[in-house]
């Protein structure tokens, strides 16, 4: 499998990937009877989403999605439909979204541990914030940084051994 596009968030006038998601869903498209399919191999969902944070509230801020037709208005904004890499784009959509959990945020990806398959957990990027966030409102944004610089050394300290019996 390829590497997949990760959903994103703008947090701290900087765009983070979203490598670690612990709660309820954050969208889906079934709720807007959308039927997302996948049209290239980065992107198995069909879609992707941008978050934002504004005034400690998370909002979907942009979806892109492959749809078989032009898709439906969105919280009264309908998509851009065009030939490119996802064919429907919801921009400025700034859609409240009730979500309770754990977001983890990544930015600098460390290049040296790219596999070329699923998701990049957060332990391979230089730069991560966990979200703590009940019903859409953001409690507390953590630097965990160095928690997963530790777990980057514990993950990389040796090469996986056959067990022994």
């Amino acid at each position: 499998m390829t590497a997949q596009i990760p959903d994103s968030i703008l947090l701290l006038d900087k765009k983070f990937s979203i490598v670690g998601i612990h709660g309820n869903k954050l969208f889906n498209p079934a709720d807007f009877d959308l039927h997302p399919f996948p049209s290239i191999t980065s992107c198995w969902r069909g879609y992707v989403c941008t978050y934002k944070t504004l005034y400690n509230k998370l909002l979907l801020h942009k979806l892109e999605a492959n749809l078989h037709q032009q898709g439906p208005a969105i919280h009264a904004v309908g998509p851009i439909f065009s030939k490119a890499m996802f064919n429907n784009t919801y921009n400025d959509l700034d859609m409240p979204v009730d979500f309770t959990g754990e977001i983890l945020a990544a930015d600098q990806f460390i290049r040296e541990l790219y596999v070329h398959m699923g998701f990049h957990p957060a332990w391979k990027y230089e730069t991560v914030y966990e979200l703590v966030i009940s019903h859409g409102t953001i409690l507390d944004t953590k630097d965990v940084s160095e928690q997963m610089a530790q777990l980057r050394e514990q993950m990389t300290r040796q090469p996986l051994d056959h067990p022994k019996n």
